[in-house]
């Protein structure tokens, strides 16, 4: 009877040894599973902040960084004293810009691609002449005016809302491809060029971006347009390209540190 008393004894004692040892160990495991979640919020944030380590300093209200599109109309004209014509052209820029220009066009030259100006500076007027007189092309094959302005709005910003308007954008494609394509020099295709593919790759170290990127039409509300490139600065262009950005993400990040 003693003996199996001891067994019994011995029992409940390893019993109560396991259920110790464990309530020991266990409270040590959520320990370390709170420990790495701290660890990864912190992770989390330090990456957070390596990602906007090198935001420009600037403002979003920037000259160079103004905002026009589809949701963003430019209230009114500005003033001609802004501008001044691009060397050699008929095209009229932000007098601010045209050195820059200069520069990315002379070094486009040298890499093979001498460049041209299909667009440049737009004043709100003109912009409604080209819009209604697209309109008005549509019209004349069969749609009517719901159809046609819809239509227009494929291929051409409704007036007031064009970045044109501002002396900071221009289209631009390599004479190449104007004198191959000059029914349609404004076509998607030519993104598939050499030419644009170097055009995209180095416009940010004049200060340019190209406006309206493949991929992200959700966000300009503006079909991809390999051809169409905005001065925004260099620091601002050479970040935005670095990130992939569009001009709108990039001022989301500007307003938001």
């Amino acid at each position: 009877m003693k003996r199996y008393l001891k067994f019994i004894v011995v029992g409940i004692v390893g019993i109560s040894l396991i259920y110790g040892v464990s309530r020991l160990i266990t409270p040590k495991v959520e320990e370390s599973n709170d420990q790495k979640t701290v660890a990864e919020k912190t992770a989390t944030g330090s990456e957070k902040e390596q990602k906007n380590d090198d935001l420009p300093d600037v403002s979003p209200k920037d000259w160079s960084l103004i905002l026009v599109g589809p949701d963003d109309p430019l209230e009114q004209d500005i003033s001609s004293d802004q501008l001044a014509y691009v060397p050699n052209t008929n095209m009229q820029l932000d007098k601010r810009v045209i050195e820059s220009y200069q520069q990315f066009s002379e070094a486009a030259q040298k890499a093979g691609y001498p460049l041209t100006i299909i667009s440049a500076y737009r004043s709100i007027n003109y912009q409604e002449q080209v819009f209604n007189g697209r309109v008005a092309q549509f019209e004349n094959q069969g749609m009517d005016e719901t159809q046609a302005e819809e239509k227009t709005k494929e291929t051409s910003t409704e007036p007031g809302h064009s970045e044109h308007h501002t002396g900071l954008a221009l289209d631009i494609v390599d004479e190449g491809w104007q004198q191959s394509n000059p029914q349609n020099v404004l076509e998607a295709g030519f993104g598939k060029e050499d030419s644009a593919k170097w055009l995209a790759e180095h416009a940010s170290d004049y200060g340019f971006i190209l406006r309206y990127p493949k991929g992200k039409e959700d966000i300009t509300k503006i079909n991809y347009e390999p051809w169409h490139f905005r001065y925004v600065g260099k620091d601002n262009a050479e970040y935005i390209e670095k990130h992939e950005l569009t001009l709108e993400e990039y001022l989301d990040q500007l307003n938001e540190k």
